[in-house]
């Protein structure tokens, strides 16, 4: 078996090659790993085709689009998906400001129901009986009718128009005290003294005489003095003292004057 002996400048030759080996070793299984790892990323960075392909066939097939509740559904390939979306989210608003309205609201009230407050008003009219007998009662030629209205600010005008409007069918024997065509010009209370001004019809449209004249007046007086904030009444016509050529309503009447004298 022959020995061979190495020259120095071989032996750093044969060392230098070694190590060259080995570089190259380890930069083969560098690039490999560093290959398989670019490899996995570009595979998991790829679009998926697949589901759009989906989507687009499903598009141009007329296929029914819904939302996410599977509530609202459109047909048709020639509405651009940016439409679809504007349409639901309109809907959703609707609901959420139909959800968000206040219970007290009332789309279409019931304007047949009766007012819940009301208060129970006297209103006088002429008693035909007593008219007839010739003899007055306790409210002398006049009796009163117990009539519901609703609460109101203006209670006071409210009672005397329906009292110009006269007495209803089921309101027996009763008969008109003031003409149906006057209105009240103004009212107000003074001093615990209702002041009410009506038009000229007042005297024009009057059936006049000296009994039909007491009995509107009979009827002014006690049905506004029913209420707590009045102890008399003065009426006027267009601004000036009652006269129809009987008697001259220039002062108050109270109704304690009209009692002591029907009594």
């Amino acid at each position: 078996m022959k020995h061979y002996t190495l020259t120095p400048w071989k032996e750093v030759l044969l060392i230098m090659m070694k190590r060259k080996y080995r570089l190259w070793s380890l930069l083969i299984v560098v690039l490999f790993l560093t290959s398989c790892s670019l490899t996995d990323f570009l595979k998991s960075s790829e679009p998926n085709t697949n589901s759009s392909d989906v989507s687009q066939s499903q598009s141009s097939n007329g296929a029914d689009t819904s939302n996410i509740n599977g509530e609202l559904e459109f047909e048709g390939i020639d509405k651009p998906q940016a439409d679809i979306d504007l349409v639901v989210v309109r809907v959703s608003l609707k609901d959420e400001l139909e959800d968000s309205l206040p219970v007290a609201v009332v789309v279409n009230p019931d304007v047949s129901r009766k007012p819940d407050l009301v208060w129970s008003v006297k209103l006088f009219f002429a008693d035909r009986d007593l008219v007839m007998k010739g003899k007055p009662g306790p409210y002398g030629f006049v009796t009163p009718a117990i009539r519901e209205v609703p609460v109101t600010t203006g209670i006071l005008k409210y009672t005397l128009n329906e009292l110009i409007k006269g007495p209803t069918s089921g309101e027996e024997n009763l008969g008109s005290v003031l003409p149906p065509t006057v209105t009240i010009n103004k009212l107000s209370i003074q001093d615990r003294i209702a002041v009410i001004d009506f038009d000229e019809a007042l005297l024009t449209d009057h059936p006049g005489g000296t009994l039909g004249g007491s009995i509107t007046m009979q009827a002014l007086v006690f049905t506004a003095t029913q209420f707590d904030s009045i102890d008399g009444v003065l009426v006027t016509v267009e601004g000036e003292p009652w006269d129809d050529g009987h008697f001259i309503w220039d002062t108050p009447i109270y109704e304690r004057d009209l009692l002591n004298a029907v009594n």
